[in-house]
């Protein structure tokens, strides 16, 4: 007996992979693309996030410290006083306020103190000025600029960094300090 093999009975021969057009990408390639481009958007977001974010920013709350210079009663009377001779500032007791840096929204407030320390004659043109420092305790940080007003008077701008000085740092800040001409203006941000 003989069989004849048709074409129908011989194994088929695997299909012959499409031709893609020259410079056409794989799916591989293009899933590689496709996970670059979720990983760029994916950093990008997370950039920004952070640049928003700023967690080198410290944001705790601090000890506001606003030094005060005044000239009291007993300057106006001619005394120059002693270095070191407790003195009354003559803002004593007044409210003293920290603004956000709109000026519009009240972050924390203190009482200016009521005593004072006579600046030596070292201190130059403000040598006798009772200096002193009020602390406002539960500042929030990171604002970077803030405004305050003491006693109800003018707003005036200050830096972040200004209000975490040290006393002995603002007591230095008077020491070259140059005493404004009695007409000059006052600065108000209002």
């Amino acid at each position: 007996m003989i069989h004849i093999m048709s074409d129908l009975t011989k194994p088929a021969a695997p299909p012959a992979a499409p031709q893609r057009p020259e410079g056409a990408k794989t799916p591989k390639r293009r899933k590689l693309i496709l996970w670059g481009a979720v990983g760029a958007v994916c950093a990008a977001a997370a950039t920004t996030g952070l640049l928003l974010w700023k967690p080198w920013v410290d944001r705790s709350p601090f000890t506001a410290l606003i030094g005060n210079l005044s000239e009291d009663e007993y300057l106006r009377n001619g005394g120059k006083g002693h270095g070191g001779d407790r003195c009354t500032p003559n803002l004593a007791g007044e409210r003293v306020i920290v603004f956000d840096k709109s000026g519009k929204h009240k972050l924390a407030e203190g009482v200016a103190e009521r005593t004072g320390e006579r600046l030596p004659d070292s201190y130059g043109e403000v040598a006798g000025y009772c200096f002193s420092v009020t602390r406002i305790e539960g500042v929030p940080g990171g604002e970077g600029a803030y405004v305050t007003q003491v006693g109800g008077g003018n707003k005036t701008k200050s830096d972040e960094k200004d209000l975490r000085r040290t006393v002995q740092e603002h007591r230095e800040a008077f020491k070259n300090m140059r005493l404004p001409d009695d007409d000059a203006p006052i600065e108000d941000i209002e």
